[in-house]
């Protein structure tokens, strides 16, 4: 498959968020035509069975093609080292910022899988707004700070909180994607492709690959994130709260962090990680990783990310992790 130079574009209605699409592969020669001999058995002549579309996030079939037309649903889930996450893994997209008091705050995308339980459902954060607003998802969230609020309303974003018909799709604080696709408004549209997922076996990257069995991010007053690829199942391995988790591909995207001051409704200071913008990327998907550079300029802008000779990266089709690590984290790939 041909590669494509990074490029950043506005977003429209067929917008990639992230990579490129795959190219069109050339036609068969017409040397593969099947030939039939006389008074031979011809090829079976029955309707075959039509191939499901694949899913937009994961790039992997969908269970039914309604499935693939649907619009995908977020959550924010607050996560430490002793809680006890729900629906992680039925995620096609998780971004991952390192928040306050050791903990992390997580934006699940649902869209290909149905989760019964997804939660602790947290407050949304200008986090959550920046990394799927180009997705448009409908988002199910626990409130907010007044001025988070603000950003989500002028977003554009659909959603629900906890405090509106929560008996009808949280409990406690969790809450399901059945629950929040049965309430979102009618007429939304699924997500564009957020990966360009590898095919034919085309590797992670053109440039620089190397093997890898081992990620680890580690930022200083933040939980560890260590990730380790299994190769009997060709998947990443990592353990988040009490629950392990598994993923794809991961990419860890290296940006400066700030502080937020929230005055309204209980003064407190926030670390947020600065998601527009470039940065250095490392990135792990099957055996393999490679380095090379993100970006992303805006809300309603597509994040590219490219290896080290600018060529889009392309994962291994499956779910995948988006961590925010700020520019202090040690990245180690071995």
């Amino acid at each position: 498959m041909n590669r494509r130079q990074v490029l950043c574009v506005a977003l429209a209605p067929v917008l990639v968020v992230g990579f490129g699409a795959a190219c069109s592969k050339p036609r068969p020669p017409a040397s593969s035509v099947q030939v039939v001999d006389p008074g031979t058995s011809g090829p079976a002549t029955g309707s075959p069975t039509p191939a499901l579309p694949a899913a937009p996030l994961t790039g992997l079939p969908v269970s039914a093609p309604a499935v693939a037309a649907r619009q995908a649903v977020a959550v924010p889930l607050r996560v430490s080292r002793s809680t006890t996450p729900a629906g992680l893994d039925a995620a096609d997209l998780v971004y991952a910022e390192f928040a306050e008091s050791d903990t992390l705050h997580l934006t699940a995308v649902f869209q290909s899988r149905d989760a019964a339980k997804v939660g602790p459902v947290t407050e949304v954060r200008p986090v959550d707004i920046r990394s799927v607003a180009v997705l448009r998802p409908f988002v199910g969230y626990a409130g907010g700070p007044t001025g988070f609020l603000t950003q989500f309303a002028q977003s554009g974003l659909a959603g629900i909180t906890s405090a509106e018909r929560g008996a009808k799709v949280f409990k406690a604080d969790h809450t399901s994607t059945a629950a929040l696709w049965n309430v979102a408004p009618k007429g939304g549209q699924p997500p564009t492709p957020a990966l360009d997922h590898a095919t034919d076996d085309d590797p992670l990257a053109a440039h620089d690959l190397v093997p890898a069995h081992e990620l680890t991010v580690d930022v200083r007053g933040g939980p560890p994130m260590i990730w380790r690829y299994d190769q009997q199942k060709s998947h990443w391995v990592s353990k988040v709260g009490t629950v392990t988790v598994t993923a794809a591909s991961v990419f860890v995207l290296t940006m400066e962090y700030r502080t937020l001051q929230v005055r309204h409704p209980s003064p407190r200071s926030l670390p947020a990680a600065k998601v527009f913008g470039v940065g250095a990327v490392v990135a792990v998907s099957g055996p393999s990783s490679a380095k090379g550079r993100w970006r992303k300029p805006g809300l309603d802008l597509a994040c590219t990310i490219a290896d080290s000779g600018g060529d889009i990266m392309q994962p291994r089709p499956g779910n995948a992790w988006v961590i925010y690590a700020p520019t202090t984290a040690k990245v180690t790939v071995r």
